[in-house]
């Protein structure tokens, strides 16, 4: 009966060293996740502002154009608001996939 005890004394442990290596393996995961939103948060704050400072640009080409130009301009914004959209559309289904990925890890644990 010691013997038997002894082994699932044995057993626990290494069951015990294997939870506690999977526990760091997680927290390691997670804190590259959380570093990998805080860089596409900076990303589409970028973008954003980059899409802000085109708008301006457009804006005063607008003002100063000729019929030809005027169009070329309207093709600007639409193209501006396509990228935008398209950026915020990327933006949102990464920190969808992001929020899956956290969801799994936490059912892990």
């Amino acid at each position: 009966m010691r013997s038997d005890l002894d082994a699932l004394r044995t057993a626990l442990n290494e069951r015990d060293a294997d939870l506690q290596s999977v526990k760091a393996s997680l927290s390691s995961v997670t804190a590259r996740f959380s570093a990998l939103d805080e860089r596409v948060t900076q990303m589409a704050s970028t973008l954003t502002n980059q899409f802000h400072e085109l708008d301006d640009e457009i804006q005063k080409l607008a003002a100063t154009s000729d019929a030809a130009t005027a169009e070329r301009v309207e093709h600007l914004r639409a193209s501006q608001t396509r990228l935008a959209s398209e950026q915020a559309r990327y933006a949102i289904a990464f920190r969808q996939d992001l929020a899956e990925l956290a969801e799994l890890l936490r059912r892990v644990r």
